[in-house]
């Protein structure tokens, strides 16, 4: 399910799977995954809700930085791109510390922020060396790989 949140910022909404009783099942498994400032409110989330996540994956961001997931007892997966002008490779690895160790990373060679989804050109981003599709193409290869562990 994709959650809309409000003003189109997660920062204002990341609570709302908890807040709609979407997470009151625990037979099943939950997966939260958001890309850039979604991905530091889903691993805000998760910090703040430890138990309600059974996977966690955070696609074109260096976060978490400012909280620490490194005990963390779910799955987390980590997709970036090398040409990621907005979260860098060197934040990337800056913040690996704030992972669990067992923690699944992802480069896409050639990928950049703007190309995690469909909204245009970002400011601060580098040109991407691989197509839009070549790069969600290896994001939704890597996010099935990574759900069916």
């Amino acid at each position: 399910m994709i959650i809309k949140m409000p003003w189109r910022l997660a920062s204002y909404g990341y609570n709302k799977p908890k807040e709609m009783g979407l997470l009151k099942d625990t037979s099943r498994q939950y997966i939260l995954a958001g890309h850039s400032k979604g991905a530091m409110m889903a691993a805000q989330f998760v910090y703040e809700n430890p138990s309600l996540i059974n996977k966690l994956i955070l696609l074109g961001t260096s976060q978490p930085r400012d909280f620490d997931l490194s005990t963390s007892k779910i799955s987390i997966m980590k997709i970036y791109g090398s040409n990621d002008g907005v979260a860098d490779t060197t934040s990337v690895n800056e913040n690996k510390s704030k992972l669990p160790s067992g923690t699944k990373y992802v480069l896409i060679q050639g990928g950049n922020h703007a190309q995690f989804g469909y909204y245009g050109s970002q400011l601060g981003d580098n040109k991407a060396t691989i197509s839009r599709a070549q790069q969600q193409q290896i994001i939704l290869n890597s996010i099935l790989s990574f759900i069916k562990q």
